[in-house]
């Protein structure tokens, strides 16, 4: 298939069904990259995943595994109790 600058080319062309546009951009947010790349790929992201098109993996992992947050004493790091 395409590798990801191929994709990329392909996607600022206009080359892609709406189909491989929403693929393409649910692989570079499933790979975090999208958070790094140019604006009009955090805002397609964006915008798919408003419309529930795309889903943001890290959200779905937190739902998946709402284990708490902990910091390296086991503890949480939000609990302001322990800031002394």
């Amino acid at each position: 298939m395409f590798g990801l600058l191929q994709k990329m080319d392909r996607y600022s062309n206009n080359q892609m069904t709406e189909d491989q546009r929403i693929d393409f951009i649910q692989e570079i947010v499933d790979n975090g990259m999208v958070w790094d790349m140019h604006e009009k790929y955090v805002k397609e992201a964006e915008t798919l995943m408003g419309a529930g098109k795309v889903v943001n993996l890290a959200i779905r992992r937190k739902v998946k595994n709402p284990a708490p947050v902990l910091d390296a004493d086991g503890r949480d790091p939000f609990d302001v109790s322990i800031c002394s």
